[in-house]
């Protein structure tokens, strides 16, 4: 005989049993131990066999009592399983906030590095202390030699009437952006022109201006700490060094820089041209037709006077 059904053996007869002020039966043992096991009796339930009158409490009733040791039993493991379910749901919701502080610290540490190598590139600003850099100034390329000195035009791109040609105009070392076409020594110095305009070339053909400024003043915004850390590694190379150093390059229509002026006589070559041309080679213009852009920048270097 199977476990199960000595168990029901035991409790083999009709019993009655109390639900409130009610007695509910007779049913037979086996019913009462069912009903034991979904809870609608408790090892509390007073019990009676059949045509007595003396109710006990289930679980002092013989053949109730093993029945009610494995009901208890079940409810300890019943008990213990919900707490560990409480424990982990607990560990789960603390694992989840933390991931998601992390995630917002990460989040706003990347935007921080994402903004700064976009604006400055990998480098930060206050590693370059002491370097500025004055508006770029972008022209139409013209002429010139490489041993010519930079003939500064004003920065709102014509020369001052009365200013002999060849000749540096009054205020072009006041520290403002100073424009940086430059023509042959035989050239007649033509003012450049806007960008977007029809300009003439030397055989009096019209060539159509077509490189966009907005679009370059971006990539010199995005890239210019790249030159900074040419201009670093020259400081460092001369201690206490003040200087203040224009130069100018031409972007090809490949968009690629090929040429490049420093107009400081300290620094026409050297490292420092070096470094320069080789970072601003690596500067993703884009490719365009037409006349030839030729884009001024200004540094100063430490603190002068």
């Amino acid at each position: 005989m199977a476990a199960g059904q000595e168990l029901a053996a035991d409790v083999d007869g009709q019993w009655l049993f109390r639900h409130g002020d009610l007695v509910l039966g007779p049913v037979s043992g086996s019913v009462i131990v069912e009903k034991l096991k979904t809870g609608e009796l408790t090892p509390e339930s007073p019990l009676a066999l059949a045509g007595e009158r003396d109710f006990h409490p289930m679980r002092e009733v013989e053949p109730f009592k093993v029945h009610v040791a494995l009901s208890e039993a079940r409810a300890r493991v019943d008990a213990a399983v919900l707490v560990e379910r409480e424990k982990n749901h607990k560990r789960v919701l603390v694992l989840g906030g933390v991931a998601a502080g992390l995630a917002l610290v990460l989040g706003t540490v990347g935007i921080y590095v994402a903004r700064n190598a976009a604006v400055h590139g990998w480098f930060g600003e206050d590693e370059f202390e002491g370097i500025e850099m004055e508006a770029p100034v972008i022209r139409v390329a013209q002429a010139r030699q490489d041993d010519e000195e930079l003939f500064d035009y004003p920065t709102q791109g014509a020369v001052k009437p009365g200013t002999p040609t060849g000749t540096k105009p009054t205020g072009a070392s006041t520290g403002k952006p100073t424009a940086v076409a430059a023509a042959s020594r035989t050239d007649d110095r033509r003012p450049p022109r806007p960008a977007g305009s029809v300009g003439t070339d030397p055989d009096g053909m019209e060539v159509a201006q077509q490189f966009d400024q907005s679009a370059i003043n971006r990539v010199v915004a995005g890239n210019k700490s790249t030159l900074f850390k040419c201009f670093k590694e020259e400081a460092e190379r001369s201690p206490g060094l003040a200087a203040k150093i224009p130069l100018e390059f031409v972007i090809g229509n490949d968009g690629k820089v090929n040429k490049l002026w420093v107009d400081n006589p300290q620094f026409k070559k050297g490292p420092l041209y070096e470094c320069l041309l080789t970072e601003l080679q690596k500067w993703p213009f884009r490719a365009y037709e037409g006349e030839r852009a030729t884009v001024g920048l200004s540094f100063n270097i430490g603190k002068r006077g």
